[in-house]
Order: C-alpha cells, then structure tokens, then sequence
C-alpha cells in the first residue's frame, strides 16, 4: 500500500516571535544591594537574561529571587566543562509572570564545590546529584550527595572532557615492509586480485591482516541478528558425521 499517495506538502513551520526581555531587569539594582555584588547581565538564545552569579553570593542572591522576586520555581540545575573550569548553570521561573531567568556560576578549581539551593528550591535534591555525577561537581550542605544515574562504584565522571571509558593504552606500532606511499601505489597493487577480509568471531568489526593499501572485496562481514552469524563459512554445510562416508 502506498503511504504516500494523495499527501499534500506539510505547512512551514512558524517563526516564533522576538521575546522581549522580562521586566526583571528592572530589579537587578536592588538585587545587587542585596548581595553586595555587581552582576553582569547577558541575554542568551530566546533573550533569556543569564546573570553571572559569584559562589559565596549563591544562596543569597536565590533566596532574593524567590522571595522578592518571584522566582518559586527551579526547572534545571546542569553542569558545563569550559576547559579550564567548571560551570554550574541553573534555570528559575516565575510561574505568574512566566518570567525565565538563567543563574551561571563558576565552580571554584581549587575546592571544586558550591554550595547547595536546596534549602531555597527542594527540587535541587535531584537535579543536584545528577550534576555531581556527571561532572563531580561538589554541593556542599546536600544532605544526600551521591549518584543517582550511575552506579556507586562507576570511576570517573562521563560528561567532563577529561573523561576516557577506558584506560588508555600504547599499542605497539604496526610494521611494514614498505614505505606508506609504495603501500597505496598503483605498482604494489598490481597482479594480486580481490582479497578477502575475514570477520572476526562476533562478527563485530572486520580484521584485517593484509598488507596496508591491499583493495578488499566481497565482505563477509554479518549483519543479521542470529547467532551464530550465519556467514560463507556456515553455508558450506554442517561437517560429516565420524560414521558418515564422504562422497567419492
């Protein structure tokens, strides 16, 4: 049956409106007297104010958000690797007003912590822990911080750029008789004919022990979801029983 006969083209989607920065802005100057901090203010995508939030200011400066200004809501806490710090990144609203407001701190290198909202917002519990066990970013004063995604004993934190799954390791390098350039030269290649690339035992990934530059044709790799993989060599049949005689 034919899906897509008599289907018109779908609409284009709309273009959302510009938003106009909340009238929070206008309030910036008594949070600063709150906190004994100026603050820089910078629009982000959707013109959503960020405002760049001392650590030792944190608390203080959530706690005039949600009281004077409103802000009773805290819908995200998620961490940043910037390279030479860390980031701490948190999403408040005002559900009357529907303002949105962005809070970014920067994690101090030398204790790697910050100290916890969820005195102010109780829904930092969760959203807290998640950050700390993606990027081992340490809230100080959670009554509970310990991973919540992966298991206790995972080492490492997946979502920091240092991060490797594995432990690295130095394989040896590989040898050749030839120079690279000789290896993928026309002359090399001449007289040897399609070569096979054998599969390995799970069929998950071909291993090739051919000379560098050797053209490889007719794969055998599987791509099927039984197992054994049903590859040439099981298309030969079954082998004899001991008491079978082989055809003459």
């Amino acid at each position: 049956m034919d899906l897509t006969r008599n289907l018109s083209p779908l609409p284009p989607a709309p273009i959302a409106p510009a938003v106009t920065p909340p009238a929070v802005l206008s309030n910036m100057p008594a949070l600063e007297a709150a906190i004994g901090q100026s603050i820089p203010v910078r629009l982000v995508a959707g013109n959503v104010p960020s405002l760049d939030i001392a650590p030792a200011h944190l608390v203080a400066a959530s706690m005039f958000l949600r009281d004077q200004l409103g802000f009773s809501l805290l819908s995200c806490v998620s961490g940043a690797d910037m390279g030479d710090h860390l980031q701490v990144v948190y999403h408040v609203r005002n559900l009357e007003t529907n303002w949105l407001l962005q809070l970014s701190v920067a994690v101090p290198t030398a204790t790697n912590e910050v100290e916890s909202v969820m005195g102010v917002w109780p829904t930092a519990n969760w959203l807290e822990r998640e950050t700390y066990d993606m990027y081992g970013i340490i809230f100080t004063g959670h009554p509970d911080l310990r991973r919540i995604l992966l298991d206790d004993e995972f080492e490492g934190f997946p979502l920091l750029k240092s991060f490797r799954p594995t432990p690295l390791t130095r394989h040896d390098p590989a040898t050749t008789q030839v120079s690279p350039q000789q290896a993928v030269a026309g002359a090399q290649q001449r007289g040897l004919g399609p070569q096979r690339a054998i599969p390995n035992i799970l069929s998950q990934g071909e291993s090739e022990r051919l000379h560098p530059g050797t053209p490889t044709f007719g794969s055998t790799q599987f791509h099927g979801r039984e197992f054994p993989p049903q590859t040439w060599k099981h298309l030969q049949g079954p082998p004899p029983a001991e008491n079978e005689q082989k055809p003459r």
